[in-house]
């Protein structure tokens, strides 16, 4: 299967199912799924590492699978010939799941100064997709991510810069740069072609969640309306992260949060957003509360509670960890069951930390630290002046 045909390779979508096996021991379902495909495939070095991790039984057919794959790779070893076999032999590697003999190729390619630059290039996005498949191995990623930008910065072409930009933005994501990620991915949603790595369909919900997170409001709806196939794709494929779009820009909360819910079902099995959904759900949340609170010097908990779709004691709960953490600068009136914002000239004062879209919120949090800091140490220096006097 050729990827610039449009297509991923079959292979690749494997990756996410083996991450859903491996978070769901028990589901037979879907360990014979996997088994049953990987089979298909004839991923005969994949297959015995997987059948290690599960502990599968002795499988009959392996043998011969095995030796399928050891002629068709004596029929790709280089020879004298003018064309070298070697980028054919490195699919054909990655295709099978054999992580070690991939590596090694990979990187003796990509150090190989007789190659072109855009040779090497290749070489080192098959580095960044073998650590992508085998279990999102963010330190490899970043490592291929590292070598492809000195390579581009001595002479890539346009369609491997073109492609970095995507290879990079998945790595954004997989480190929790979202600010980042969302940049790359509006530049490279347009012109995407790195099928071989994941399909158009991944990279567009990637789009989404990135620039959800990481831009402010009046931002948000206008970076995507921009994105023509973007706004296509959400409105054909994607109405459920469609609705987590509008919803919040549209200020209706209690939809947000269901959406939200939806999102966190999907990310939570996805192996580049795993570790970092709880995260990334926290931080939608707290930027739902800084949308609804900026604009009021307060707001009773019922209100809030009515317009989230929450019960007030969980909002007050939730409020009171956030404000506690720093998070939302406010307090909760306990007596008179409301959120005092501090609220001047109609903008709240609010927000501030990472994900946050409240212009100035970080400068008025870290103002706030900043004159508590102050103060302590004057009071410090008041005692001991005391103490001096005193003596």
């Amino acid at each position: 299967m050729d990827p610039a045909e449009g297509v991923t390779p079959e292979y690749m979508c494997l990756s996410k199912l083996r991450f859903r096996a491996s978070l769901r021991p028990g589901d037979a379902a879907l360990q014979t799924e996997l088994k049953s495909r990987v089979l298909q495939l004839e991923m005969a070095p994949w297959y015995v590492s997987l059948a290690k991790q599960f502990s599968w039984p002795a499988e009959p057919r392996l043998a011969a699978i095995q030796a399928k794959v050891q002629t068709k790779l004596d029929e790709l070893k280089d020879d004298d010939t003018d064309t070298p076999h070697w980028p054919q032999r490195l699919e054909y590697l990655c295709s099978i799941g054999d992580k070690t003999e991939a590596t090694a190729l990979a990187i003796s390619k990509s150090e190989d100064t007789s190659l072109t630059t855009n040779k090497r290039l290749d070489a080192v996005f098959a580095l960044f997709r073998i650590a992508y498949f085998h279990g999102c191995n963010v330190k490899d990623m970043g490592k291929a991510i590292h070598k492809a930008h000195e390579l581009v910065d001595r002479g890539g072409d346009w369609r491997s810069r073109n492609k970095l930009k995507a290879y990079e933005a998945i790595y954004c994501l997989s480190v929790r740069d979202y600010t980042h990620a969302a940049e790359l991915f509006i530049d490279c949603v347009s012109t995407f072609e790195s099928y071989e790595l994941v399909d158009f369909g991944t990279i567009v919900q990637y789009c989404v969640l990135a620039c959800m997170i990481a831009l402010a409001r009046h931002e948000l709806q206008t970076t995507l309306q921009k994105q023509g196939a973007t706004v296509q794709a959400l409105r054909c494929q994607f109405p459920e992260l469609r609705e987590f779009v509008e919803s919040l820009h549209e200020c209706r909360y209690a939809d947000f949060m269901k959406s939200l819910a939806w999102v966190e079902t999907q990310i939570c099995t996805d192996p580049v957003f795993h570790p970092h959904y709880h995260y990334y759900v926290r931080e939608m949340r707290i930027k739902a509360y800084i949308q609804l609170l900026r604009a009021y010097r307060s707001l009773s908990l019922n209100n809030i509670a009515t317009t989230f779709g929450l019960s007030r004691e969980y909002i007050e709960d939730e409020i009171s960890r956030f404000t506690a953490a720093g998070r939302l600068q406010c307090r909760i009136d306990a007596v008179n069951g409301c959120v005092i914002t501090g609220a001047a000239n109609g903008v709240a004062v609010v927000g501030g930390g990472a994900g946050s879209s409240t212009p100035g919120a970080t400068d008025r949090s870290a103002l706030y630290q900043g004159i508590i800091r102050e103060g302590d140490l004057l009071l410090n220096r008041v005692k001991k002046l005391a103490s001096v006097i005193n003596f």
